[in-house]
């Protein structure tokens, strides 16, 4: 048999386990980490190896519309500032002011192999009020490396405000809002899915909410906006993904929207899952249940036995929500760049989107799954 499963397709309990799988996520993944229980000293020489660790994909490589050179590397490091990073590091605090974006590089330039869609130098959005722990500054002292909760790289100093540890942990320990829609704004500031809106005091279903340039200002709680984490539900699951349908793909959320990994980190934190950023981390979270399939048979009547919106299916660089059936066939969820349909066609999709197997003719995609794993 070319697939193996874990554990018996049948009789299972699917209670959502938020505890264990946040556990899995600290447990297995280096770049999750509590801000709360962050080191307050580090070794200079760590940090160092954390800047320099990553690197951009081989081949030829495009910096705005000419060829990237090694010049170009070396002024990325020539900001990056390493000899000024002391033997010991005493951290700083922050959070940050609006959504932001974390880069490999200190450095706005895109870097692409000729979609400049497609950042090589982009690691991810970062939500407004996203906790984070100060390694460096660069040389110009217009970028800051940092570690946020599950990613760590440069940000803009402008979209960062410096606190104090107690006023940090102050701020996290409050109550809070969930937004549970693709995005809201509260005051003048934009919030996306998964993301937390800190409130102090509450009147009914007013909130006095502490936006992150530490203004307090009353909210009234409107449709999108939860209050606190809420058990899993699967329609609501199924309701906001459709609510997405059709948002354009984007790599590492750089426009503020999501690609595959970063929407199913976002729409699983409604319920309180802290699911790392990129999708070969995420293949390592939750109850593995295959590994590969003989056929495109096995594989439908693999994925009939498991519980819709909450079993991811990893392809290499790429994950997918299991939606169940329609029309007797299985239903998935993605942003998807494009796909490869059974006759070869290349189909460019660009956007979150709901494919129906074979109506779309993907019959084939089974081939590519590396990983099938459960949130349970």
């Amino acid at each position: 048999m070319s697939f193996f499963i874990i554990l018996t397709l049948f009789g299972l309990s699917y209670a959502l386990d938020l505890s264990f799988i946040n556990y899995q996520s600290h447990k297995l993944i280096e770049y999750m980490k509590r801000i709360e229980e962050f080191p307050q000293k580090l070794k200079g020489e760590e940090i160092r190896e954390w800047i320099t660790q990553d690197r951009l994909p081989e081949g030829r490589l495009f910096i705005g519309d000419r060829a990237f050179t090694e010049k170009d590397l070396e002024s990325f490091m020539q900001e990056a500032n390493l000899s000024a990073i002391p033997e010991e590091v005493y951290v700083r605090y922050g959070w940050t002011l609006r959504r932001t974006n974390m880069r490999m590089y200190p450095s706005d330039a895109v870097v692409h192999k000729g979609n400049p869609r497609i950042d090589y130098n982009q690691y991810t959005l970062l939500e407004p009020h996203t906790p984070l722990v100060i390694l460096h500054s660069s040389k110009s002292g217009r970028w800051l490396y940092a570690h946020a909760p599950y990613m760590r790289g440069w940000v803009k100093r402008e979209d960062v405000v410096f606190v104090e540890r107690n006023e940090l942990l102050k701020v996290m320990s409050l109550p809070f809002l969930v937004v549970a829609k693709g995005r809201v704004k509260v005051d003048n500031t934009v919030f996306g899915l998964g993301s937390k809106v800190y409130y102090e005091e509450k009147k009914g279903d007013l909130y006095k909410v502490v936006l992150p340039d530490r203004r307090r200002v009353w909210i009234k709680r409107t449709e999108g906006i939860e209050e606190g984490y809420t058990a899993f539900n699967e329609r609501r699951t199924k309701s906001i993904l459709d609510s997405l349908l059709g948002t354009p793909y984007d790599w590492g959320g750089k426009e503020g929207r999501w690609d595959c990994s970063s929407l199913v980190q976002s729409l699983y934190a409604i319920y309180g899952l802290e699911l790392p950023r990129n999708s070969s981390q995420q293949a390592q979270i939750g109850r593995l249940v295959a590994e590969g399939f003989g056929s495109y048979e096995e594989f439908k009547e693999t994925l009939r036995a498991l519980p819709p919106f909450r079993t991811l299916l990893f392809m290499r660089g790429h994950v997918m929500i299991y939606g169940g059936f329609e029309e007797g066939q299985p239903v998935i969820y993605h942003a998807v760049h494009k796909l490869r349909r059974e006759d070869g066609s290349q189909w460019h999709v660009n956007s979150i989107y709901k494919n129906l197997l074979e109506r779309d003719g993907l019959r084939n995609l089974y081939k590519s799954i590396v990983a099938v794993r459960v949130l349970d």
